[in-house]
């Protein structure tokens, strides 16, 4: 008996914009239900660095993303404030980071919820 291909779901699709790499929406929002999943405890240390580092690397592709599709709007009307204000606040969030080798513990799990914060609001715009 042959197997019925009709029935295997189809895999996600990425988003994807001329030659741009596709940004994967599934292990992104994926991440980020890691970064924001209530804890009994805190997750380790490594586990944090591991997130906010997964985290930024999205945050950088979603943002491409998000200027190639700014630039197609029309400066001076509201959807293009909008996706201003987005990017710039996104890259504000990116910058303060930055410069931090190792930031005290519960400063590193604050960062990492603002950063899944800002990657799921980008995430549910760019998906629209």
């Amino acid at each position: 008996m042959r197997p019925d291909h009709r029935s295997q779901p189809l895999p996600p699709t990425p988003l994807m914009n001329g030659d741009n790499t596709p940004l994967d929406l599934v292990t992104i929002r994926a991440t980020i239900r890691r970064a924001l999943q209530e804890r009994i405890t805190p997750p380790p240390a490594r586990e944090v660095d591991e997130l906010i580092r997964a985290l930024r690397e999205h945050l950088e592709r979603m943002l491409a993303e998000a200027a190639s599709r700014a630039t197609e709007v029309p400066p001076g009307t509201v959807a293009r404030d909008r996706w201003d204000a987005l990017i710039g606040h996104v890259r504000f969030d990116l910058d303060f980071g930055a410069g931090e080798e190792r930031p005290i513990r519960c400063a590193a799990r604050a960062y990492m919820q603002i950063l899944a914060r800002d990657a799921r609001f980008l995430a549910d715009c760019l998906d629209e």
